[in-house]
């Protein structure tokens, strides 16, 4: 294996902590690091994926032809503790309301679903800039891995598969991606990868997996970042494309506007949005969508995003970061795209 390959993880889980669009939020929440040291923590026990309480979904009774294996964002907000421990009652039932019940509910129409819980990095993770906070990272996707294997081996049964994650479950998605489906069978039964919330170079697309450019495309990778349509995002593009140690000259980032899932139609309308699901998240049913209230333009690799003055955004934040809203704003296009990707993939029996 080549310098490049063996110094991907480790590179791209430091470089996420600092550049991923949630950073500046959390940095507030805390500013000054507590707490010991990662080496001098001991870790949380570690899931057995055989014990149904170690998912937050597994959908084995549901009747679908393919499956979602969804990888949950960062929802244990501990300014002490490096990584979740998956008994943790309060920060489950904040997953399920805030993902469970707004993320992976979109993939209902075309898939099981299978989400494990894992001891994902905290928000501390995010905020300290040295290598503990990869090692946060890499203990979380050792999880991750695991939880996949025995996804694969146990409840997959040969079924074509969505991979989805956001922000650090996109992350996570990417490297498992990379090292356990990129160059492998598995990666024949890829319908699409759905990992908004992460800035991916193009040089760092796994091999044979490339960036989604047409809506009935599968085997590809489809990922955004919103962003205000105003926003000064130079900085941001700049420090994402610096995740690839070896950068391919004219790289960019991979934006794939969620509004129309098609390269040849960069900008989408509000005629385009299909519906938005309203924040907050709370317990209990989900609002109804609010069609039309969103266009968005891809644009040197960000998602600019305008919304109409009658829909809420509480989880703005500053420098028109709308890093929470990536999936919620084209939540029933998503839902759509899914569905539509399925369906291509199950037309010819394989990728192409």
């Amino acid at each position: 294996m080549g310098r490049r390959e063996r110094s991907w993880p480790t590179r791209l889980a430091g470089r996420s902590r600092r550049l991923t669009t949630a950073i500046a939020a959390l940095a507030c929440l805390a500013a000054t690091p507590a707490g010991p040291g990662f080496d001098a923590t001991p870790p949380p026990p570690a899931p057995d994926y055989a014990l149904a309480s170690n998912w937050a979904v597994r959908d084995i009774q549901k009747q679908r032809r393919v499956d979602v294996f969804y990888i949950q964002p960062t929802t244990f907000r501990s300014k002490q503790l490096w990584n979740q421990d998956v008994t943790d009652a309060e920060t489950n039932r904040w997953t399920d309301v805030s993902v469970g019940a707004r993320q992976i509910s979109l993939f209902a129409d075309c898939c099981r679903a299978f989400s494990p819980r894992y001891r994902q990095a905290s928000s501390r993770a995010f905020v300290e800039e040295a290598g503990d906070g990869a090692k946060a990272y890499d203990l979380a996707y050792q999880d991750v891995r695991r939880a996949f294997r025995h996804y694969i081996a146990i409840d997959n049964g040969g079924r074509p598969f969505i991979i989805a994650g956001h922000s650090q479950g996109a992350l996570q998605g990417l490297r498992l991606l990379r090292e356990e489906i990129a160059g492998t069978p598995l990666a024949g039964r890829l319908v699409v990868a759905y990992l908004p919330g992460l800035g991916i170079p193009t040089g760092l697309l796994p091999p044979g997996i490339p960036a989604c450019t047409t809506p009935r495309q599968t085997g590809c990778i489809a990922s955004w970042n919103s962003f205000d349509a105003d926003a000064d995002t130079k900085a941001y593009v700049a420090h994402s494309l610096t995740r690839d140690p070896v950068p391919l000259p004219g790289a960019t980032l991979v934006c794939t506007n969620p509004l129309t899932f098609d390269t040849g139609r960069p900008a989408g309308d509000f005629a385009d949005a299909r519906g938005t699901l309203p924040a907050p998240a709370v317990a209990g049913p989900l609002p109804p969508l609010r069609p039309h209230m969103v266009a968005a333009r891809c644009d040197g690799g960000v998602l600019r995003v305008t919304v109409k003055p009658g829909l809420p955004v509480p989880d703005r934040v500053p420098g028109g970061i709308l890093h929470m809203e990536d999936i919620a704003f084209f939540w029933d296009n998503i839902r759509a795209d899914a569905v539509r990707r399925a369906a291509a993939w199950r037309d010819t029996g394989r990728n192409r």
